[in-house]
């Protein structure tokens, strides 16, 4: 789904709240409209109803775009959510609008959870996690892009952010994402390169490697100059390895001793050709010798 701001639709659903009568019954709009006959077709009482109600409009006037607005409305009333649950899931996607936060991975996250049956009280709580993961993580990208990781496009902070938050969600340290920060910024490296390295550590986690061990390998790899190629590379000889059967913790100790054999093996060819050391990816994992970052 299109993430674009849909303020210029809310203005007819603002209007509503300064009528005494239900907020509903006379809206004049297609998608005032929308919102009125969802809430009326539901088993809220009319008090819940006027509640939530505001709290949509507030949703909207904040930046949140109004069809996902309905949406929410929708599935969490088709899941049989109480008036509190349906505000919260309002109030996670305002916080994350009103905090200049990524606002689509916060909608994602309500709307597909919702969509798969999750409980409403669930994606509720998951939501909210994930809006304060996301404001822990904001800083910290904040910092590297003063720093001088100066975004190239459009997405490349909130991409950043995103990941970051996600990588906290796994239980990744602040300080070891600061880590790989630090050794993007000083392999003057790119945003990019930095979110690349955050999901290569997020994936390790996820296969069931420890935090220490996933930061340090994907900490090594910048600091060996592998780009974003090379660290993709990581990701799929990790999954190759796990298809073997592998134990994570083994496939990260061969990737680390490959890693260094190559290493050692290129600076003796250096040392005989008479050239400096070796450049990133010039060998050991994902060395494809890629320099995209």
């Amino acid at each position: 789904m299109t993430r674009t701001n849909s303020t210029l639709r809310s203005g007819g659903l603002a209007l509503l709240l300064l009528i005494a009568l239900p907020a509903w019954a006379m809206a004049e709009t297609p998608s005032s409209d929308n919102v009125g006959k969802t809430l009326a077709g539901s088993v809220l009482s009319r008090t819940e109803q006027a509640d939530v109600h505001a709290k949509a409009v507030n949703a909207v006037n904040a930046g949140v775009p109004q069809e996902d607005v309905e949406i929410i409305l929708s599935r969490a009333i088709n899941r049989k959510a109480d008036a509190g649950t349906i505000n919260r899931l309002l109030d996670a996607s305002v916080s994350a609008k009103k905090g200049d936060l990524p606002l689509g991975p916060v909608l994602d996250r309500i709307e597909q959870g919702l969509s798969k049956g999750v409980p409403p009280e669930r994606v509720a709580a998951a939501s909210e996690r994930l809006t304060a993961k996301l404001a822990e993580a904001r800083p910290l990208v904040d910092t590297l892009i003063r720093d001088g990781m100066t975004p190239k496009r459009t997405g490349e902070r909130d991409e950043a952010i995103e990941s970051s938050a996600r990588a906290l969600e796994r239980s990744i340290p602040a300080e070891e994402l600061k880590a790989m920060g630090t050794a993007v910024r000083d392999k003057r490296g790119s945003l990019p390169l930095f979110t690349s390295a955050v999901d290569t550590a997020t994936y390790f986690t996820g296969r069931g490697m420890s935090s220490g061990t996933a930061s340090r390998l994907v900490r090594n790899a910048v600091d060996k100059g592998y780009s974003i190629r090379d660290l993709d590379s990581m990701v799929k000889h990790m999954a190759a390895e796990m298809k073997r059967g592998a134990r994570v913790e083994d496939a990260a100790e061969r990737m680390e001793q490959e890693n260094m054999q190559s290493e050692r093996g290129m600076g003796r060819q250096d040392m005989q050709s008479g050239r400096g050391g070796a450049g990133p990816g010039a060998g050991g994992m994902g060395g494809m010798g890629g320099s995209r970052k």
